[in-house]
């Protein structure tokens, strides 16, 4: 990849994996705000909607261009292998678990939903950061596919 593309490509991963971790901790300020303020869940269906899945997307697809396209490789290096395991499920669990339970706390049937958001907030912020430092510090070596 040429040294524009792949920055383009980076600053796009960059962008979107910030913005993914920076909702999130919205999302969680919001669900902690919710216990006394439901109507604060719609926000939060909005933002899973049209903010956190988009978000979330590109940072899965930046992040696979970016290690297919340069010398880091999807399965050389231990660190990649694990950011993208656990982006995948981190994507599945937003698209299928955090959507369906915000999409019930806003339509009114709050239950267990509202502790339900809580927690996928806060896994989905240890998950983030998580994989902010595997980008950062890059532990571990190569795996035995390099």
């Amino acid at each position: 990849m040429r040294p524009k593309a792949r920055k383009t490509w980076l600053l796009l991963h960059v962008i979107s994996s910030v913005g993914w971790l920076g909702v999130t901790v919205g999302m969680l300020v919001l669900a902690l705000a919710a216990f006394d303020a439901p109507q604060l869940y719609q926000a939060m269906e909005l933002l899973g909607d049209l903010v956190v899945l988009p978000l979330a997307l590109g940072a899965l697809g930046t992040g696979v261009v970016l290690s297919l396209r340069t010398k880091w490789g999807l399965v050389k290096h231990k660190w990649v292998l694990v950011k993208f395991v656990l982006t995948v499920v981190a994507v599945v669990a937003t698209t299928f678990a955090l959507r369906s339970g915000l999409h019930e706390a806003a339509d009114g049937v709050v239950g267990t939903a509202g502790g339900d958001v809580l927690a996928a907030s806060c896994v989905s912020l240890a998950l983030y950061t998580f994989n902010t430092v595997l980008s950062v510090f890059k532990p571990w070596g190569r795996t035995r596919w390099a």
